[in-house]
């Protein structure tokens, strides 16, 4: 049984960026089971704000207490617009008088919502201040569908906490710290088997997690990114270092990845958690607890020096 809901927000040991500012995290929930403006008005109603719908399946809650809200289909077939540009090329100008564009999206955007998530993306916010999201989460858990509702909801909770600086070795630790405790992250995430299954959240290659777990590998940004993207075209992985990296070399990334939509930011992409929005126990604290492990094994310089010698004789122990 979980017990999210009596926890606190745990802060981790390097809680400031560089210039002095604390640190934020943006936070992702996929879930089903709910319409477009019924979302939006639930966010209106914990939050404040005002809703604009911008589309069938996208909308934007403004002026909230934390900023800019956004929900939307997470697809890229919806959420791109792809789907509006197509249908506009079609012969429909036989039938001035009907929209019938309009009206083939709305049913394809209805019967989409049966098995694809909405994606509820919040705006970044301070460390100290991830509890503020908790009252949206409550008010969803009646209608919502999580990650257990069905063996077809590959649904996860994305958290996106930026790093304290913009150094190659300090993105090092941070990859290096989670590889050591991949496994044991798995486990009391208790990641669902659809979800494991899935391409959403494939391992590390073990010959890349090798190589970053070696102690002698040092690399500067151009030969990070480098290796980086030779192991791992994806955004596939339980750690996500795409957007990140863009941030350091847009142009470099984007080169190789030219099919990948890929947002910078100066970001881990955290995406191994569930999103079990419809249990009761279960939270977004709580999650981002679990990811706190990360964070103080990247800060004990021993205990993760200890810890790579340990994962890396597992591994080859394995292969």
């Amino acid at each position: 049984m979980r017990t999210g809901k009596q926890e606190s927000v745990l802060l981790p040991p390097q809680r400031d960026k560089a210039d002095g500012a604390e640190r934020c995290v943006g936070v992702e929930m996929e879930f089903g089971g709910m319409s477009l403006m019924t979302i939006a008005e639930n966010v209106r109603r914990t939050l404040g704000g005002v809703v604009h719908q911008e589309s069938e399946y996208r909308a934007s809650i403004e002026q909230t207490s934390i900023g800019r809200v956004g929900v939307e289909f997470d697809a890229c077939l919806f959420s791109d617009f792809k789907l509006k540009g197509f249908l506009e090329q079609l012969p429909f100008q036989l039938f001035p008088e009907q929209d019938l564009p309009g009206s083939l999206e709305r049913l394809l955007a209805s019967a989409a919502a049966r098995f694809v998530p909405f994606e509820l993306v919040f705006p970044p916010v301070p460390i100290s201040r991830l509890h503020e999201l908790e009252p949206v989460r409550e008010l969803m858990r009646c209608e919502a569908e999580g990650t257990g509702m069905s063996i077809f909801n590959a649904f996860g909770l994305h958290l996106n906490p930026e790093v304290p600086d913009l150094k190659a070795p300090t993105t090092l630790r941070y990859l290096r710290a989670f590889l050591c405790l991949d496994q044991e992250l798995q486990r009391i995430h208790q990641v669902d088997i659809t979800r494991a299954l899935s391409p959403y959240v494939d391992p590390f290659p073990n010959a890349y997690a090798a190589q970053v777990l070696s102690e002698s590998y040092r690399p500067d940004w151009p030969e990070f990114i480098a290796d980086y993207l030779r192991h791992n075209p994806t955004r596939n992985r339980p750690l996500d270092l795409l957007p990140l990296l863009a941030e350091i070399n847009e142009t470099v990334v984007v080169d190789a990845l030219p099919g990948e939509k890929i947002n910078r930011r100066p970001t881990l992409h955290y995406r191994m958690p569930n999103c079990q929005i419809d249990e009761p126990d279960w939270t977004i604290t709580a999650e981002w607890n679990r990811w706190v492990a990360v964070e103080k094994l990247a800060y004990d310089e021993s205990a993760l020096t200890a810890a790579c010698d340990r994962a890396l004789s597992q591994r080859s122990s394995s292969i």
